[in-house]
């Protein structure tokens, strides 16, 4: 059985990258006491263009870069809708430790700028449902030519919104609901369990949220289309838009919902 953490493995080791440090000892122990795998990471030092430059850096949820250089800054806990990243990524299951890397790596040199990425570690002992290398990735992105400039960050930039939506067995965005459930990060894997067993799981959506900010409102207005009542984990809900049609809720509250 291959887990999250295999899956993060494998990216790292095909991804280049200028440079890797940590934060502190204590991040460095975590981490590769987690995946000693790190320790081997070759650092590419003939990458020319700055842009394409992208260093690694692993962290804790208080860190706040110096500069905008390209980077990716991996966290391993949840953080609050006040920390100041412009862009801010985070896992929901095992096969996004390699798919949110890949897609950090390709937005550091897009935007020229750092990349938050969340991976806890929920996420990195998830099941996966394939091997690692099976694992859809975006292909390389190589910077060639010299008039390049960073893309602007907006909020409906399809580089940026990623999603994972679940509308029931044999439903689609077409057929009614009773219920849509939004989440993000670890807390996804816990409502995936519980509508997993619940006696109405066909007739409950479930919007795992991927990126945090910039948050698009167009993603929540199409997942409510056709949706009875809507409800948002409390953890989740301060990072959405004011709406007054999403209701927080805890996710104890959520269990007696579905059951």
């Amino acid at each position: 059985m291959a887990y999250g953490k295999d899956a993060l493995k494998y990216v790292l080791s095909i991804l280049s990258f200028s440079s890797k440090s940590f934060y502190n000892e204590e991040i460095e122990r975590y981490w590769t006491n987690l995946i000693p795998e790190l320790n081997n990471i070759e650092i590419d030092n003939n990458i020319e263009n700055p842009a394409q430059k992208v260093e690694l850096f692993f962290a804790n949820h208080n860190y706040n870069p110096l500069d905008n250089s390209p980077k990716i800054i991996i966290l391993n806990k949840s953080i609050t809708r006040e920390h100041n990243g412009q862009i801010i990524l985070e896992t929901s299951s095992g096969e996004d430790c390699a798919r949110l890397l890949s897609i950090s790596h390709t937005n550091a040199q897009r935007f020229s700028m750092p990349i938050y990425l969340i991976i806890t570690n929920e996420c990195l002992n998830a099941n996966l449902n394939s091997k690692p290398e099976h694992i859809p990735l975006l292909p390389k992105y190589v910077i060639r030519d010299k008039t390049w400039s960073p893309d602007l960050i907006i909020p409906n930039h399809p580089a940026l919104n990623f999603k994972r939506i679940d509308y029931g067995n044999n439903k689609g965005p077409r057929d009614r609901a009773k219920l849509l459930i939004i989440s993000h990060g670890k807390n996804s894997l816990l409502v995936n369990q519980l509508i997993k067993s619940s006696k109405i799981k066909n007739e409950i959506r479930h919007l795992e949220l991927q990126t945090l900010r910039p948050m698009s409102n167009d993603i929540l207005n199409q997942a409510m289309i056709l949706v009875k009542k809507t409800i948002s984990l409390d953890s989740t809900y301060p990072w959405l838009k004011p709406n007054g049609d999403i209701e927080s809720i805890s996710i104890e509250q959520i269990n007696e919902l579905l059951n």
